[in-house]
Parts: C-alpha cells; structure tokens; sequence
C-alpha cells in the first residue's frame, strides 16, 4: 500500500467523525483497518462516491489518480442514523431516509476534499449512489486496493471503504 493511500485516508476518518458529530450525533470509532478482498458489501446500505484527480508532488511532478469512498451500514444503524439526522423514527428502509446515506457521504467527502487540497490533491467528486440489499456488491475501479475501516457508535457499527490508484 502506498504512503500516499495511506496519507489519502486520513481526511475522510477526520471528515467523518466530524461530519457524524455535527449531523448524526455520535462519536465515530474507528477500528483496525484490513485489506478488502471481494466486492460484497459489509453492510445492507451503502453510499458510494468517486473521485479522480491530480496529485501534486514536489518530486515527481502531477500524478493522476482515481479514487472510491464508501460508507456501508446494517439496516439497524442506517435507521438510527437517518433518524437522528432526519430527525424522526424509522425502523424500515424507506423512501424519506434513501438518500440520507449519500448527503452524509457528500459531507464526509466535501470535508475530506478541503485537507486534500491542502495536501496537494485537487479531484473531482461524483454524485453519491445509494445501494441498499442484504449482500450487495461494489463495482470498484479496476487495479485498486481497497482498504476496509470497521467503525463502532451508539448507533451501531459501519464500515468506511476506501480505494486508491495512482495512474
């Protein structure tokens, strides 16, 4: 894994736990991170988000890369999640918290996307898409390592998924 995946990752655990602190709440956790080795979600609800862009080095000159930030969570602490940011009870997947899991991920990566600048990083971001199923898949950007990031909070645990190529 490269020193930059690794320096890649540290604004969105930042943006995150600020972004759940304001938004949901709760104080995120994060835990060991592993290498992901499949494309299966870890959680029933997922919001994804793609980036591309330029790295400037001081060494190297501009290096492109392409990058994937996903959030993933079990139905039971989407639906604390969303009911804490939406400010209601839900306790079935519904239309009204659909997309609560891809504001909250354009938040985290909007944030994360501020540092980056600060360390070199200009990228373009997608919009976020929402996948939600027991055992759904992530399509990933060919040739990528995906690093998978448990988190613990009061609402439950979730998973942060990152990918990261240098091109």
């Amino acid at each position: 894994m490269s020193n930059n995946f690794i320096e890649f990752s540290k604004p969105f655990i930042d943006a995150a736990k600020n972004v759940f602190e304001t938004m949901v709440f709760t104080k995120l956790e994060p835990q060991k991170p592993f290498i992901k080795k499949d494309n299966v979600s870890r959680g029933d609800v997922s919001a994804v988000l793609g980036m591309s862009g330029v790295l400037k080095t001081g060494d190297k000159g501009p290096v492109e890369f392409k990058a994937m930030f996903v959030l993933s969570w079990p139905y039971e602490t989407y639906f604390k999640v969303a009911s804490a940011m939406l400010m209601a009870t839900y306790t079935t997947y519904c239309e009204e918290i659909s997309d609560a899991g891809g504001e909250i991920c354009n938040m985290v990566t909007g944030n994360a996307k501020r540092d980056l600048a600060v360390m070199g990083y200009s990228s373009n971001m997608s919009i976020p898409s929402m996948i939600e199923g027991a055992g759904h898949t992530i399509k990933y950007p060919p040739g990528t390592k995906i690093i998978v990031i448990p988190i613990t909070s009061a609402h439950g645990p979730m998973f942060m998924e990152l990918c990261y190529k240098e091109e």
